[in-house]
This record gives structure tokens, C-alpha cells and sequence, in this order.
């Protein structure tokens, strides 16, 4: 017969003399999944000199906390997305455009003519320390410094002298 999960402890034990200390275990006060998000890329990221627009970032910010499976891909359509952001899907297309372009949003897949996103795992990952590991093995890392918005080259269009 298995064992409960109450009745097992996590337990420090002396190698010299083999006591046990139990490892007090407490639930994690969030309602419902949580990611873990690296501190000093996200900090970076949020400041001025990242590049990234407030919308970007906005973007950004949302796909990590859109992701609730083991780094699976935000499976809604680009519509779907840009209407809870409050913004138009063309707005949202160049956001992830720069995001894509700096490796923060990675494609994961897609249907049809829809592809989907999820953050790079060096900036929010959900699931264990060694699938984290792991999963940072399969990317490059992103760019922290992205051009910004007026820097960024506009493309030519077609009879513009410019």
C-alpha cells in the first residue's frame, strides 16, 4: 500500500552521527500555478535603457504570466491576445515582432495560419530546476538591449525618395 504524502517528511540528516532534523514544508501562498522569473533580467528588461517600448514590455510581461503549463505555448490567436491587452492586433504583431527579433518570445508551435509564443526559459520558466536547466540548453539567450523604438530601422516603401 502506498504511502500518504502526510506521512512523509523532508529531513536533514548528520552524516557523522546520523540524527534527523525534519525540514518544516509550508504551501506556497499563491491561487493557482506560479513561475519563477529571473529578478535581474526582468529588472533589466523593465528599465529605460532596455529598449523596449512600455508596450513591449507590457507584452512581454503578459506572455510570462500567460503561460500556466510546463512552458507550453499561449495557445490564442493573435486577436484573442490583443483584445485582453486592450490594443489593436497590429499593435500587438509589431510588439512581438521586436520580442521575437531579442529571443524574449519564442515561437512554440501553431494551427494553420496562427503561430504561438512563449517566453524564453532564461527569462520565466515553470517546472523543476533540472527541466529548467535543460530547457535553456535548446536557446540562445536574449538580447537585453534592444534598439530603441526610434532607432529601430524603418522599412522603405515602395516610391518613398528616402
Amino acid at each position: 500500500m502506498a504511502e500518504s504524502a502526510r506521512s512523509k517528511i523532508l529531513a536533514l540528516v548528520d552524516p557523522d552521527t546520523g540524527a534527523m532534523e525534519e525540514v518544516p514544508r509550508a504551501p506556497y501562498a499563491f491561487d493557482g500555478p506560479h513561475i519563477n522569473v529571473g529578478i535581474r533580467r526582468g529588472r533589466q528588461l523593465a528599465s529605460g535603457a532596455s529598449g523596449l517600448s512600455d508596450r513591449e514590455f507590457r507584452v512581454l510581461v503578459w506572455y510570462w504570466f500567460a503561460t500556466e503549463e510546463r512552458q507550453g505555448p499561449v495557445q490564442m490567436t493573435g486577436v484573442a491576445v490583443a483584445s485582453e491587452l486592450d490594443m489593436s492586433p497590429d499593435a500587438l504583431s509589431r510588439a512581438v515582432k521586436v520580442l521575437k527579433g531579442a529571443r524574449l518570445l519564442v515561437e512554440s508551435g501553431g494551427i494553420g495560419r496562427t503561430t504561438f509564443y512563449r517566453t524564453t526559459p532564461y527569462l520565466a520558466f515553470i517546472g523543476t530546476g533540472f527541466e529548467h536547466r535543460e530547457a535553456v540548453s535548446d536557446w540562445n539567450p536574449p538580447e537585453m538591449r534592444i534598439p530603441k523604438p526610434g532607432d529601430r530601422g524603418r522599412r522603405k516603401i515602395k516610391g518613398d525618395a528616402t
